[in-house]
């Protein structure tokens, strides 16, 4: 029952998950299109200026600014045309500005249940693509939701479901020239076994106890022991000893001994249920650690171009106090070249008079 509730409730868990980054991906959005409402205001001011040959200096800033925020929603690039008038494309080349905003659609769900696609972003009725893998090829905050929702969470679900699919299998009744049956867990497609390699979409969230094998529902414990919780054809303990062992052990056996897995799911395809469950947990830890380390570096990476930049652009404080200190020596030498200049003249007219 403990198995069945953590399969169970981890499901949920990553379900609920989508659902939450399905709601900030919308948000994402509403954000997204509000910059692009102000960068137009924005960049029709710095036209406006430009052509009557005002100062624009304070809403280029503003441009800018709104520029950098847009850039963390998707990757840009833009190019400047007549009058200071600014286009925004994304990295793949799709508009995002060009005289007015582009629309950012998307739809959200309500809830989701496992293998459900979620729906895409579009920018100008194009998709937006998901990163893929742990130093995630993501560029901007929208992609690497799309990611988490629909690649991560997904694959975490898949791999659930798998080892779901693997304990029913392990656990499931034999007998001669009859079919494999579901034991001591089961499913709604029960007493089928789930096809071997083929992933059941949320399994994990309809695994439960066999009915007949629990004694909280009537049922009995000793099936699990003898067999039976299929029908007489089925029992194995057929001389009904209680010191009868050979299913139990064949159980734990069955844990360990190699079975096939679907490859979708992004672990190996074949492996013991005990070894798939670790594989899975394994496989999670190798992407948060993979995202961890690429967070570090790109972090480093983005506050070095930021300083490169402002070195180029903006004010360096280093360089400023330089030019101050050069300014300050400046003038005090054109002070004493002017006093020597006063004195020469004072002693010319004096010898003159």
């Amino acid at each position: 029952k403990q198995v069945v509730r953590s399969l169970n409730e981890g499901s949920k868990a990553v379900q609920d998950f989508r659902t939450q980054t399905d709601g900030q991906i919308a948000t994402a959005v509403d954000d997204l299109n509000s910059l692009l409402g102000q960068f137009q205001d924005a960049n029709t001011a710095v036209m406006s200026g430009t052509r009557s040959g005002t100062d624009v200096s304070d809403e280029l800033d503003q441009r800018d600014a709104l520029l950098k925020k847009i850039s963390n929603y998707v990757p840009v690039s833009t190019f400047t045309r007549g009058d200071n008038d600014m286009v925004i494309t994304t990295g793949d080349g799709t508009t995002l500005f060009e005289t007015i905003p582009r629309t950012v659609t998307f739809a959200a769900s309500a809830g989701y249940t496992a293998g459900a696609a979620g729906n895409a972003v579009y920018i100008d009725n194009v998709p937006i693509s998901a990163g893929a893998g742990g130093n995630t090829s993501a560029s901007g905050t929208l992609a690497g939701l799309l990611q988490l929702r629909d690649g991560v969470a997904s694959t975490m679900q898949s791999q659930l479901d798998e080892t779901a699919r693997g304990l029913i299998t392990a656990f499931a009744e034999t007998a001669p020239s009859m079919a494999n049956a579901a034991g001591l867990f089961t499913w709604s497609g029960a007493p089928a076994v789930p096809a071997a390699g083929s992933l059941v979409n949320g399994l994990a969230a309809s695994i439960s106890v066999n009915a007949a094998m629990d004694p909280g529902t009537g049922g009995n414990p000793m099936l699990l022991r003898d067999g039976g919780a299929n029908g007489a054809a089925y029992v194995a303990n057929t001389g009904g000893g209680a010191s009868y062992s050979t299913l139990l052990v064949a159980y734990g056996d069955r844990l360990d001994q190699p079975m096939t897995f679907d490859p979708a799911a992004g672990v190996s395809a074949t492996s013991s249920v005990s070894d798939y469950a670790a594989s899975s947990i394994g496989w999670f830890e190798g992407v948060r650690q993979q995202a961890s380390t690429a967070s570090d570096a790109k972090e480093a990476l983005a506050s070095r171009s930021a300083e490169a930049l402002s070195n180029a652009t903006g004010v360096n404080v280093d360089q400023e106090m330089s030019l101050l200190l050069d300014l300050e020596h400046t003038y005090q030498a054109s002070a004493r070249m002017m006093k020597t200049v006063d004195d020469m003249m004072t002693a010319l007219l004096n010898a003159v008079g």
